[in-house]
């Protein structure tokens, strides 16, 4: 459903399919009508709390990436990879290199990357690398 009014109908009548799908559309396009971070944030916000596993990694990868909070993305982040979200367990891995944690970083990205995520194969690698 790509639909914006029917997503918003959707989400509003509490579909946590519809709240994530909403949100990265209105995140996806800024300049064509798209939503605020806030509004963004608020729909991931409702979505993550109902419990919907994606909506609480795009959440926690939100709270990261737009909103530079490891300390709020992190429960988050844990929540949905410990329920097997693989993008989640990559930006956990992410988020603890930024944070100087370099084993749970390489934890998180060898997670991913076992269960087929590239980039966190590589940044694993690149990581072993640098850390030997």
């Amino acid at each position: 459903m790509t639909d914006r009014a029917a997503l918003h109908a959707a989400a509003r009548s509490g579909d946590a399919d519809a709240m994530v799908e909403l949100a990265l559309l209105l995140a996806a396009r800024p300049d064509d009508g798209g939503g605020s971070a806030d509004e963004v944030e608020r729909w991931l916000g409702h979505a993550a709390r109902t419990g919907h596993v994606r909506g609480v990694a795009e959440y926690g990868a939100f709270l990261w990436h737009v909103r530079k909070s490891g300390e709020a993305a992190l429960p988050w982040l844990r929540r949905a990879a410990e329920a097997g979200e693989v993008g989640a367990m990559a930006v956990l891995g992410d988020v603890h290199d930024f944070l100087g944690d370099t084993e749970a970083a390489k934890r998180w990205y060898a997670a991913a990357a076992e269960r087929g995520d590239e980039a966190a194969a590589d940044s694993l690698a690149a990581l072993d690398r640098l850390t030997g």
